[in-house]
C-alpha cells in the first residue's frame, strides 16, 4: 500500500485529470461531499470559491492509494476505513471531499481529494509532516490487514546512509512528464546514449551513433553540452553519462567540437522536428502506399462479393421466374376449367328450361272434343304461333345468355394473355439485367487493366519505324524502273513522332524537277475510273422526295402525266 499526498491548486485540471477516461479504462465517482454542485469540476469549482475569501493558494490536498494487486484487492470499505485514517492523521474530518476510483491497465486504485478551507473559520487546515504521517497510517493499515509493505516503507533498524543517493537515482517528476510525453524511459535512453560512448572513440563517430538513435547534441545554455531527443526533450550529456564516462573523459573527447560551432538548443529541436517530420512523411507514404493495396484487395472483395450476389440473384430470380411460370399454368387450367364447367352449366340449364316449357304445353294441350273445337275455331293456330314467338324469344335470350358467356370468357382469356405476355415481358427485362450486370462486371474486370496499363516499350516501336522501306518491283509490263514502296506501318502511339526523327536524320534524296507522266492509256483509265465520291445524304434525300411524288400521284389518279419514271434520279 503506498499512499502519495500533496497541498495543491488548480482545481479545474485536477477535475479533468480525475475525469479522464482515455488514460483510464474505467472512471467511477465513489463520494462527493461538501458541495451543491455533483460533479467535479462545480465542486471543486465551490471550493476555489471558498478559498477566494482566504489567502490560501493551494486550497486542495490531494491523495492517491496504490494498493498491491498483486498481494490482493482491496474492497470498498477497506478503502474507506483507509480515507477515514488518513483524515484524522491530517486533521481533515469532516471537510468537503471527493473520492474518485479508476481503473488503469487493470489495476484499481483510488484518488481522494479534500477542501483545506474551514468555512466556519474562514481559513485553511494547516497540515505538516503529511508524509511522515501517510508513511504511519499505511504502516498501520498494513499491519492490521495483513499486507506487505514495500521495502521503501519498511522500518529500518539500520538506516541506510545512502538513501538520499538512492532517491536521487529515483525518476523525479520533470523526467516522469517526459515520459509521459516521450513515451521513452530515462533507464532505456541513458543507456542508448552510453552505448554510444563506449561504442565510439572519437566526438564524430560519437555524433553519428547519437543521431542514428534519435538524439542531436547541442549547445546548452547552463551547461556546455546537452542532448536533445526526437520528442525536443533537453537533457544534460554528463547526467546522461553518469557512471560510464567522467567530465574530464567527455571534455577531452569532444574537445575536437568546439562549442561555437555546436547548434545551440533551439537549432536541435528544429532539426529535430525536421527529421520527425521526414519520418511522418515516409510514414504516411507507405501508409498511403499500404492503404492503396488495401483498397485494391477491398475492391477485389467487393467485386467478388458483387458476383456472387449477382449469382445468387440470378439463381433466385430464376427460381421466382419457374414459380411465377407455375402459378400463371395452374391459373391458366383453372381458367379453362371453369369455362366449360360454366358452358357445360348453362347449355344443361337451356335443355332443361326447353324440356320445361315443352312438358308445359303439352300438359295445357287440350284433349277429345275441345281439342276439335279448338282446331276448328282457330283457337289452336293462334295458340301455337304464341308459342312460336315464346320459343323465338326464349332461343333469342339463350343466344344472348351464351355470347355473354362467350364474351366474358373471352375477355377473361384476353386478360390471361395480358398476363402471359406481361410476364415474358417481365422475364425478359429481368434476364437482361442479370446479363446486363454479370456484363458490368466483366467489363469492369477488364477496365481496371486497362486503366493501368504496363509501361509501354518504345525500342521495338522505334526500330519498327525506324527501319528503311523495302524495295520491291511493281510486276508490271510497262519496262518502267523499280517502285519504292513502303510497307504499312501499324498505327502506333509515338509512330508520328519517330517518323519525323527518321525524316531528319535520314533525309530523302532529291527528285528530279520533272517527272515522266504516265503513258496515256493508263492516264486515261485512270481518269475514267476515278469517279467523283457518292453523297449518301444526296440520294437518300432525292430518293424521298421521289417517293413523295409517287405517292402523291397514287392519290390522284386523274392527275398529271405519269410517263415519268419516278425511280429515276434526274426526275
Amino acid at each position: 500500500m503506498i499512499l502519495k499526498g500533496n497541498q495543491r491548486g488548480g482545481g479545474q485540471q485536477l477535475a479533468a485529470h480525475l475525469q479522464n477516461s482515455f488514460d483510464n479504462e474505467r472512471v467511477e465517482v465513489a463520494d462527493l461531499r461538501g458541495s451543491i454542485a455533483q460533479d467535479l469540476s462545480g465542486a471543486f469549482n465551490e471550493w476555489h470559491s471558498d478559498a477566494s475569501a482566504t489567502r490560501a493558494k493551494k486550497y486542495l490536498y490531494s491523495l492517491s492509494l496504490n494498493p498491491d494487486q498483486d498481494q490482493r484487492h482491496l474492497t470498498r470499505e477497506e478503502y474507506f476505513e483507509l480515507l477515514d485514517r488518513t483524515e484524522r492523521s491530517l486533521k481533515l474530518v469532516g471537510q468537503p471531499r471527493a473520492v474518485v476510483f479508476h481503473v488503469k491497465d487493470g489495476r484499481e486504485h483510488a484518488h481522494a481529494v479534500w477542501s483545506r478551507i474551514d468555512t466556519e473559520k474562514m481559513k485553511a487546515v494547516q497540515i505538516s509532516h503529511d508524509r511522515l504521517k501517510l508513511r504511519t497510517v499505511a504502516r498501520e493499515f498494513a499491519r492490521d490487514k495483513g499486507l506487505e509493505l514495500p521495502d521503501g516503507m519498511k522500518p529500518r533498524k539500520n538506516p541506510d546512509r545512502d538513501k538520499f543517493n538512492n532517491r536521487a537515482k529515483q525518476q523525479n517528476l520533470p523526467e516522469r512528464q517526459q515520459k509521459e510525453r516521450s513515451g521513452i524511459d530515462p533507464a532505456d535512453r541513458k543507456a542508448d546514449i552510453a552505448t554510444c560512448w563506449r561504442e565510439t572513440g572519437n566526438a564524430a563517430a560519437f555524433v553519428q551513433a547519437l543521431e542514428s538513435k534519435g538524439y542531436f547534441l547541442a549547445r546548452g545554455d547552463q551547461r556546455p553540452y546537452v542532448v536533445v531527443d526526437l520528442h525536443g526533450d533537453v537533457h544534460s550529456l554528463s547526467r546522461q553519462l553518469k557512471g560510464v564516462a567522467k567530465s574530464k573523459e567527455l571534455e577531452e573527447r569532444l574537445a575536437s567540437l568546439p562549442l561555437d560551432k555546436l547548434p545551440d538548443i533551439a537549432g536541435a529541436q528544429e532539426h529535430a522536428k525536421k527529421k520527425i517530420e521526414q519520418a511522418k512523411q515516409l510514414e504516411q507514404q507507405q501508409a498511403a502506399r499500404a492503404k492503396e493495396q488495401q483498397e485494391k484487395d477491398r475492391q477485389r472483395e467487393q467485386q467478388a462479393e458483387r458476383e456472387r450476389k449477382i449469382q445468387e440473384r440470378r439463381e433466385a430470380l430464376k427460381e421466382r421466374q419457374i414459380e411465377r411460370r407455375r402459378d400463371l399454368e395452374k391459373h391458366q387450367f383453372s381458367l379453362l376449367s371453369r369455362h366449360l364447367s360454366e358452358r357445360d352449366s348453362l347449355k344443361q340449364m337451356q335443355e332443361a328450361q326447353n324440356t320445361g316449357v315443352v312438358s308445359a304445353r303439352l300438359a295445357r294441350q287440350p284433349k277429345g272434343l275441345l281439342a276439335f273445337l279448338s282446331r276448328i275455331t282457330g283457337i289452336q293456330t293462334v295458340i301455337e304461333r304464341r308459342q312460336e314467338k315464346q320459343d323465338q324469344i326464349r332461343d333469342q335470350q339463350q343466344k344472348t345468355q351464351q355470347d355473354a358467356l362467350k364474351r366474358r370468357h373471352d375477355r377473361e382469356m384476353q386478360e390471361f394473355g395480358r398476363k402471359r405476355e406481361a410476364l415474358e415481358s417481365l422475364e425478359a427485362r429481368e434476364n437482361a439485367a442479370a446479363e446486363r450486370a454479370h456484363s458490368r462486371e466483366e467489363f469492369q474486370k477488364v477496365a481496371a487493366l486497362v486503366r493501368k496499363p504496363p509501361g509501354r516499350e518504345i525500342k521495338p516501336e522505334f526500330e519498327r519505324v525506324a527501319k528503311p522501306p523495302a524495295v520491291e518491283r511493281t510486276g508490271t509490263d510497262d519496262s518502267r524502273a523499280p517502285v519504292q514502296q513502303e510497307r504499312k506501318q501499324k498505327n502506333g502511339r509515338f509512330s508520328a513522332l519517330f517518323k519525323k526523327i527518321v525524316e531528319r536524320l535520314n533525309p530523302e534524296p532529291e527528285r528530279p524537277a520533272q517527272e515522266p507522266e504516265p503513258p496515256p492509256a493508263l492516264r486515261e483509265q485512270f481518269e475514267r475510273k476515278a469517279e467523283p465520291p457518292i453523297d449518301i445524304t444526296e440520294q437518300f434525300n432525292r430518293y424521298v422526295e421521289n417517293r413523295l411524288e409517287r405517292e402523291e400521284r397514287d392519290r390522284e389518279p386523274d392527275g398529271p402525266d405519269r410517263s415519268s419514271d419516278p425511280d429515276d434520279p434526274k426526275h
